[in-house]
């Protein structure tokens, strides 16, 4: 609820929505709801955003200004991209249900787009140019968005927990149907999201970086 005399901004919308997605999913998300955590009326939202795909935009801008790239000049092309990758990555896994609208959404907001350039750029230093710098760019978020939905919930798609109770799913499959498979398991244990991230990234950035 808005505090007394405390002016409605673009900010406080963005902040408020994001919470309420938080907590609410995107299924259970309204311009009412919003609106409501406000204390104002759903109509007095459109002074500050222009629709509610505008606001779902904004929300977008929101986490990704949560990133920053806290590097010094000097830093390699390749260190503020890997510094950009898991800072984004702890972002979107602080907000797991926003992570749908991230992944089928475009960057449309300055803001957004200002980061967009700042990372073609940092592309650029590396001589990665053109074309090839947007499909680099498109191969490391995806990757990172990617991931980070495969980790969330209980890694139902890969079958994977860690800790000593390892792919418990699998492990109920015959193994003379899948021998690879079951020679694995006891590897299994010692799998982790993290070092699994950075193994993907680190295979990503050879191929951008060591062409």
């Amino acid at each position: 609820m808005a505090k007394s005399g405390e002016p409605l901004t673009r900010q406080r919308v963005l902040e408020a929505a994001l919470h309420l997605i938080d907590q609410e999913g995107l299924e259970g998300f309204s311009m009412r709801k919003l609106g409501a955590s406000l204390g104002v009326e759903a109509m007095s939202l459109y002074n500050h955003v222009e629709s509610k795909r505008a606001l779902f935009d904004g929300v977008i801008e929101l986490l990704i200004s949560q990133a920053p790239l806290p590097l010094p000049p000097n830093a390699t092309p390749r260190e503020e991209l890997w510094a950009f990758a898991h800072a984004f990555r702890d972002v979107l896994r602080a907000h797991p249900r926003v992570l749908p609208l991230v992944a089928t959404s475009p960057l449309r907001t300055s803001a957004s787009l200002t980061m967009l350039d700042h990372l073609l750029e940092t592309l650029h230093r590396a001589q990665i140019t053109g074309i090839q710098s947007i499909y680099a760019l498109q191969c490391l978020v995806g990757f990172i968005v990617g991931h980070t939905l495969l980790g969330t919930g209980t890694q139902a798609v890969a079958g994977l927990e860690p800790g000593p109770n390892g792919p418990t799913v699998w492990q109920h499959f015959p193994a003379d149907h899948y021998p690879r498979l079951h020679t694995l398991l006891p590897e299994l244990v010692q799998w982790h999201a993290d070092q699994e991230f950075d193994f993907g990234l680190q295979a990503l950035f050879q191929g951008l970086f060591e062409r």
